[in-house]
């Protein structure tokens, strides 16, 4: 049997879809369904749906009995959604499926609907043709019926080529991952699905949005022009990196290194003075204080406006999640829209809905925790289970002699263990180890040694998956999740070099991102209101009244699902919003000086009766 026949079999109907609607303010969620069009893969019937002039509609068909093919489900997921039919669990997202097989190796931008059937040879509508009939879609309100016409003839189009999209690509799938018998069909279709849902799950988030303080953005959006360069200047002048129009200065930079003691490892660039590299400058905060300043310094310098936070009329903040959007199947969200990737400082405008308490659930030190399961290493399982796995591994490689040493008492020696974790996983060797403890060579080689003869199961393990994808040109996570490779060999400037470091953390990072899916459809299962994704972490909002009973069921749950996707229990930790989101005394410190400077502005408008600029004239 192969794998068609397979699915053929497993449903009813297989239907390719293809929804059109126009988007809210936002550009995330749709604000009006216009139509759905289906066709059936292997029977050729088309099914069209005018839906402009429905609120709400019956369910098109039993979704389960069927499984969808979609390109890019979320717009698909969102229209049901809008339409109040749920959410169907059997789709298959063309679109992720096109990633898992080929991320690595096409050119960003180029996995679009027109691009990847260019690469199957399948024939298709031009983009100036796509362009026309949306067009048509989004600048009316009402459509005449020949409009009405066009958009299903249009929409149909889409769903003939991703049906025949569909085909291809199970072919390639049954050949590239080798599928040969009914139990590969099985697991290969449940992975493929999983996904396809999980997408679903992202539409949900994304409809219910991330609450926010509208008054507290809406103040600093008008304010801080007016006060900007005041607290600029006057943090400058313990630094002295600028200029007094705050033009950065290189000269003055390079003697701010000097005096921070750090001139012989800050990395210099060709013209002698010495990099202000976002990533480098980060490396080095622990090593000064003032290095931290200015880093917060710059941040501050480079922002202007919260305008990229479209609100909705609800009072909510939303952009668009952007699931498998890395290597790694992660969210890459946009680092501007999403409240959540701001800086800590500007978390503060986070703030659940009146009645509700909001609460930031993330997996404790999840990375080792999955070496650990993934490997079946004994030694970093019992530490990590026993509690702090950092403190755990320091006392037994001679690092703490104290039997009962907590994270504040030895903070310096478990951030050592923690540089020792992120350099096994991404294969640093003791050269980078010792430039980010600031030690000797010879003590960063002793650190090492130590740390792989406690763990040397997963060191044999790790070596072991990469030798593996070499040989099958992909490496994958226990939920399908891959990176198809060629060879651990790449040309660098000339040379063919070793991509084997490189490749060492994708099992641990991207079963992450399986362990992160899973966990948000058994929340949405439960009915549980998931605002947002971050990394390894989930935020939830629930009604004050039952709080305490849900948080403690939404870590079961999150707990459950590390268990399903490795094998055993990743921990959580749980931290309650109830107002705006006080952050840490370094960050909080810069959000309270902002409205301070706010405030003290706003008070001598009031006094003067002059602002410089009318206030809100922008809003």
């Amino acid at each position: 049997m192969k794998f068609r026949e397979f699915i053929r079999r497993s449903f009813s109907r297989v239907l390719a879809v293809d929804t059109e609607f126009r988007f809210d303010l936002t550009k995330t969620n749709p604000e009006k369904v216009v139509c759905f069009v289906y066709k059936d893969v292997f029977t050729g019937e088309v099914f069209r749906f005018w839906e402009h002039d429905k609120t709400d509609s019956e369910k098109h068909f039993n979704y389960d009995d069927c499984l969808l093919v979609s390109f890019n489900a979320t717009a698909e997921y969102g229209c049901y959604l809008k339409l109040l039919h749920g959410k169907p669990r059997q789709m298959w997202d063309c679109f992720v499926e096109n990633k898992r097989l080929y991320f690595p190796f096409r050119e960003k931008g180029k996995f679009g609907l027109l691009a990847t059937c260019g690469f199957y040879g399948i024939p298709c509508m031009s983009k100036e043709e796509k362009d026309k009939n949306v067009n048509v879609i989004i600048e009316n309100k009402n459509y005449t019926l020949s409009q009405q016409k066009q958009i299903l003839d249009y929409c149909q189009k889409d769903v003939e080529e991703t049906a025949e999209l569909f085909l291809c690509q199970v072919d390639d799938i049954e050949e590239k991952s080798k599928l040969k018998n009914h139990e590969d069909f099985e697991r290969e279709l449940w992975q493929i699905m999983f996904r396809g849902l999980s997408q679903g799950c992202v539409a949900q988030i994304q409809k219910f949005g991330v609450p926010v303080d509208t008054y507290l953005i809406n103040e600093f959006n008008d304010y801080w022009p007016h006060v900007k360069d005041n607290i600029i200047k006057r943090k400058n002048s313990n630094l002295n990196v600028y200029n007094d129009d705050l033009t950065f200065s290189n000269e003055k930079f390079k003697a701010f290194v000097i005096d921070c003691g750090l001139a012989r490892r800050w990395p210099l660039l060709k013209s002698g003075f010495f990099t202000t590299n976002d990533k480098v400058v980060k490396k080095f905060e622990n090593d000064h204080p003032q290095i931290k300043e200015f880093r917060q310094l710059r941040k501050l310098l480079n922002t202007t406006k919260l305008t990229n936070y479209i609100l909705h009329s609800d009072g909510r903040v939303r952009t668009q999640l952007n699931m498998f959007g890395t290597l790694t199947g992660r969210c890459s969200p946009s680092t501007a829209k999403y409240p959540f990737n701001a800086s800590k400082w500007a978390r503060n405008f986070i703030k659940p809905s009146w009645g509700e308490k909001l609460f930031y659930i993330d997996y404790a030190a999840q990375e080792p925790a999955i070496m650990a399961y993934l490997s079946g290493d004994e030694n970093m399982i019992k530490n990590y289970q026993q509690g702090d796995i950092y403190l755990k591994t320091a006392q037994q490689i001679g690092l703490i002699k104290e039997q009962y040493a907590t994270k504040e008492t030895h903070e310096k020696e478990r951030e050592v263990i923690k540089v020792l974790f992120l350099a096994t996983g991404y294969g640093q060797g003791f050269r980078a180890i010792a430039d980010s403890l600031n030690c000797s060579l010879f003590q960063a080689k002793d650190y090492l040694k130590k740390f792989k003869q406690l763990y040397s199961r997963y060191a044999r393990w790790i070596e072991g998956v990469l030798d593996a994808g070499v040989v099958f040109n992909r490496l994958t996570t226990p939920y399908g999740w891959q990176r198809s490779i060629k060879g651990n060999l790449k040309w660098k400037d000339g040379k063919r070099v070793s991509i084997k470091n490189q490749l060492k953390n994708f099992p641990i990072q991207a079963t992450g991102s399986d362990i992160l899916r899973r966990a948000v459809i058994d929340l949405l299962d439960e009915y549980f209101k998931v605002v947002g994704l971050v990394h390894d972490a989930i935020i939830i909002s629930c009604p004050i009244p039952e709080s305490f009973r849900l948080i403690r069921r939404a870590k079961e749950i999150m707990v459950h699902a590390s268990e399903k996707v490795v094998g055993g229990p990743i921990r959580v930790d749980a931290e309650p919003i109830e107002g705006n989101w006080k952050q840490k005394t370094k960050h909080q410190e810069i959000f309270e000086e902002i409205f301070s400077e706010i405030n003290n502005y706003k008070k001598s408008i009031k006094e003067t009766g002059y602002s410089g600029l009318e206030v809100r004239a922008t809003r």
